[in-house]
C-alpha cells in the first residue's frame, strides 16, 4: 500500500461517531504558573499585613541560600541535544489549529487525487500524489504512523538498513506528539475523593496511569488507567472489526469560540483507554471503557465512559506534591544541618544532596499556611471547558 492510500485509510478511521461528556470536577481557582509547574494556589490577595511580613521574611530567608549563584555552563550534549530537539519540532506543524489546518488541507488534497484517479487523468494525479506527500510530511502523527507501517514491512522483508532508517524517523515524529510527552507526576480531582496525585509512564506506545496517592476504591500503587496509543494496532482493530465496530480513532471535540480562544486550539483529539474502577476495599476492581483527551502537553484528562465520570488533569507545583505525599503517609524531608550560604561544586555529593533536602524542606514550610486546594465549580475553573451560567458543573463539549 502507498503511503497516500494508506494516509487515507487513516483519515477515513479517524472519523468516527462523537460522545457527549460527563461532567467534570473542576477547581474554580486558575492555576498560576511556577517554574517547575503549574500550583493551584488560591490568590495572595486579603492577607493581613502580618501575614504578608512573615511571606517576606521566608522569600529572604530563602534568597540568602541562592545569594551569588551563577548560572551554570550546559554541557556541549546537553546543548547539542536541545539544537537536535529544535531541529525535529521544525520539521513538523504543532498541536492546535495550525495542525488542524493542515489536515483539513490533506483532506482536499485527498478528493483531488481521488478524482483525478477516477478520470484518469495521470499528470492531475500525479501532481496531487506529490502535493499531498509534501504536505503530510508535516504532521506528526501521520508520519509515526506511516514510519513505523514502513519499519515493519522492511523488517518482515530483512531489510535491516532500511528498518532502521524508518524507526528513527518515527521516533523523531512520536516525540513530537503531545500524548506520547505526558510523563511524571499530575493531580485530578477524583470526585469525593478529593485530590489525588497520578504518575505517566509508557511501556511501548501504552500510556499506564498509577495512582501515587490513593482512596479506599482504588489505592495508590494500582493503575487507574491505560491507553493503547500505537497507531497501526488501533488501525488494524478497526479494519478488522470494520462491520461491528466504529474505529478507535475518535472524532475530536470541536470547541466554539470562546472555548477555542481560551484553550488555543479549537479542538481536542482523543484515544480509546480503559479506566479501573473498584468497590470499597478494592473488591470486584474491573476495567472499563474510556477515554483519553489531549489539551496540550499542560493539560489532559480521562473519562470512564460508562459511568459518565471524567477526571482532569493538571501538573502540580512542588510544594502540592510533596503536600500531598505527606498527607498520605509519606514522611517529610528532614536535615539537622542549616546553611547560611549554599555549598559550592567542590562540596561532595552528601552535601549538595542534603542542600537540596533543606531547600523542598523550606520550600514546604513556606507553602504550609496557605497551601489549599482549590474550591469546585465556576466558569473560570482551569479544568473548564463550558460552564453553564446557573450551574456549578462543566463541561467539555
Amino acid at each position: 500500500m502507498t503511503t497516500s492510500r494508506l494516509a487515507s485509510v487513516f483519515w477515513l478511521a479517524f472519523a468516527s461517531s462523537a460522545l457527549a461528556f460527563a461532567p467534570v470536577s473542576v477547581p474554580s481557582k486558575t492555576l498560576s504558573s511556577t517554574g517547575l509547574g503549574l500550583s493551584p494556589f488560591p490568590s495572595e490577595s486579603g492577607k493581613s499585613n502580618n501575614n504578608n511580613n512573615n511571606d517576606q521574611q521566608s522569600d529572604e530567608r530563602r534568597l540568602r541560600e541562592f545569594v551569588n549563584l551563577e548560572p551554570l555552563d550546559q554541557p556541549d550534549i546537553r546543548r547539542q541535544r536541545l539544537a537536535e530537539d529544535d531541529r525535529v519540532r521544525s520539521q513538523y506543524v504543532s498541536f492546535g489549529d495550525d495542525l488542524w489546518d493542515l489536515r483539513t488541507q490533506m483532506d482536499d488534497l485527498s478528493v483531488q487525487l481521488l478524482n483525478a484517479i477516477s478520470e484518469g487523468k495521470d499528470s492531475k494525479e500525479e501532481e496531487a500524489r506529490e502535493k499531498l506527500r509534501q504536505v503530510e510530511q508535516k504532521d506528526p502523527e501521520l508520519v509515526y504512523m506511516l514510519e513505523i507501517s514502513s519499519h515493519e514491512e522492511a523488517k518482515k522483508d530483512g531489510r535491516l538498513i532500511d528498518a532502521q532508517m524508518h524507526y528513527d524517523k518515527a521516533i523523531e515524529a512520536r516525540s513530537c506528539l503531545p500524548q506520547f510527552n505526558l510523563e511524571g507526576l499530575w493531580v485530578g480531582k477524583y470526585g469525593s475523593h478529593g485530590y489525588e496525585l497520578i504518575n505517566v509512564t509508557y511501556v511501548g506506545d501504552t500510556l499506564i496511569a498509577t495512582k501515587v496517592t490513593g482512596d479506599k476504591n482504588v489505592p495508590r500503587g494500582e493503575i487507574t488507567f491505560q491507553a493503547d496509543l500505537h497507531p497501526m494496532r488501533h488501525l488494524e482493530h478497526a479494519n478488522k472489526n470494520k462491520h461491528t465496530f466504529k474505529g478507535p480513532f475518535l472524532q475530536p471535540i470541536e470547541l466554539t469560540d470562546k472555548a477555542a480562544r481560551k484553550w488555543g486550539t479549537r479542538q481536542l483529539p482523543r484515544y480509546m483507554g480503559m479506566g479501573q474502577v473498584a468497590e470499597e476495599g478494592f473488591i470486584n476492581h474491573q476495567w472499563m471503557e474510556g477515554q483519553l483527551i489531549i489539551i496540550g502537553e499542560d493539560y489532559f484528562s480521562f473519562a470512564w465512559t460508562p459511568i459518565q465520570q471524567q477526571i482532569f488533569f493538571g501538573r502540580p507545583s512542588p510544594e502540592l506534591a510533596l503536600k500531598m505525599l505527606r498527607e498520605n503517609g509519606v514522611s517529610p524531608l528532614r536535615t539537622a544541618k542549616k546553611w547560611e550560604t549554599p555549598p559550592s561544586a567542590e562540596d561532595d555529593m552528601q552535601t549538595q544532596m542534603e542542600f537540596v533536602a533543606r531547600c523542598f524542606e523550606v520550600s514546604d514550610e513556606v507553602q504550609e499556611d496557605h497551601l489549599e486546594m482549590a474550591e469546585v465549580g465556576g466558569a473560570d475553573g482551569y479544568g473548564c471547558i463550558f460552564s453553564p451560567e446557573d450551574g456549578d458543573e462543566c463541561y467539555f463539549e
